[in-house]
């Protein structure tokens, strides 16, 4: 299950699920919830749920989910969806290297958001694993 989480820079980053009106977000990012966790629509707006509602804090620039009842709190990471997409098509790192005429360490980087990926890249990686760029970004 994913969460589109959109992160407010100030003096902390502040993660919600809901994009700020005047533009003052990041434009949201996927992140992966734990198994067991969904985005649900309450009464007061969109919330993680556990056994009950969930909150969001930031760690070192990073999403946590906090969850009150089980007294856990995990580290939220943005959702693979290159490493996801080449693995559904059956390909190696190297090989998706190869096909796109880079290194092996770009690909890594790339799929673990070392280093962001520019439009034109991702749309030959996008070719490459026979989908389009939106699914591989939303």
């Amino acid at each position: 299950m994913e969460a589109v989480l959109y992160c407010y820079d100030g003096e902390k980053p502040t993660f919600k699920l809901t994009a700020d009106p005047e533009g003052n977000d990041d434009g949201g990012r996927p992140y992966d919830l734990p198994k067991g966790y969904h985005v649900e629509e309450t009464k007061d707006g969109l919330q993680i749920m556990g056994e009950l509602p969930c909150t969001l804090e930031e760690h070192n620039g990073k999403p946590v989910l906090v969850d009150q009842k089980s007294r856990k709190a995990y580290l939220l990471e943005r959702s693979r969806r290159i490493t996801q997409r080449r693995e559904e098509m059956g390909m190696t790192r190297q090989e998706l290297a190869d096909a796109l005429g880079v290194t092996l360490m770009e690909v890594y980087q790339w799929e673990t958001y070392e280093v962001e990926i520019g439009t034109a890249v991702l749309g030959r990686i996008a070719k490459v694993l026979d989908c389009e760029t939106m699914d591989l970004i939303n």
